[in-house]
């Protein structure tokens, strides 16, 4: 009884967190921006331990907003520097293309992002192109927009980035609807899957139920 006592103490708080932190549904929707970069195992970790196994379970309530840049400078002369080196840059410009590409295709988004924080790593680590061919993606445009950098996609992910880096200071950074909180940025590199569970189920109309603590 003492155990079940807990338990029930412990998801009312996770609850409490999450409306707190204002983790609720928008428009029928939970908007999660995240802010990654291709050499980052943090980054890696995030998807093979919550985001891909969220995604899975509940993907129609989730609208994701992926954010490549990391802590990349624009340099004076138009070149760019960061974390791990010109393979980050690389990749990372890769990534914004891709995205760009596969806009108003979350699943075709959500599985290329995945692919690319899946070993082998093709693009950061190989400087492939594997990913963008699994999701069905024109190579000749992808291998155009890669190498014509320093347009509208740079400039949007620098802007997008600025100030959930400036608040979290870490990659990947997770926004929750568009509110940069620190304590459920944290809460989520390691129980994300819980945090949305909760949330929904706090929605009778999405019939979620049987959240757990994980």
């Amino acid at each position: 009884m003492a155990t079940k006592h807990l338990v029930f103490i412990a998801a009312c708080f996770l609850l409490g967190l999450t409306q707190v932190n204002g983790l609720q549904l928008v428009n029928g929707k939970i908007k999660i921006t995240i802010g990654t970069t291709s050499g980052c195992v943090d980054t890696v970790s995030l998807f093979q331990t919550q985001l891909i196994e969220t995604y899975n379970e509940y993907s129609e309530f989730l609208e994701l907003d992926f954010v490549p840049w990391g802590r990349t400078l624009w340099n004076a002369d138009g070149s760019f520097s960061c974390q791990f080196q010109e393979p980050d840059c690389w990749a990372n410009r890769l990534h914004r293309c891709a995205l760009d590409m596969l806009k108003g295709n979350q699943d075709a988004q959500m599985h290329y992002m995945s692919c690319e924080f899946t070993q082998p790593r093709p693009s950061f680590l190989h400087t492939s192109y594997q990913c963008a061919q699994a999701v069905g993606l024109n190579l000749i445009d992808v291998d155009y927009c890669v190498n014509n950098n320093g347009d509208d996609l740079d400039r949007a992910a620098q802007l997008a980035s600025q100030v959930p880096m400036a608040t979290i200071n870490f990659v990947p950074y997770i926004v929750f609807n568009d509110v940069i909180d620190v304590p459920a940025h944290v809460q989520a590199r390691s129980r994300l899957k819980s945090m949305v569970c909760f949330a929904l189920a706090a929605d009778p109309s999405t019939n979620v139920s049987g959240c757990e603590i994980e």
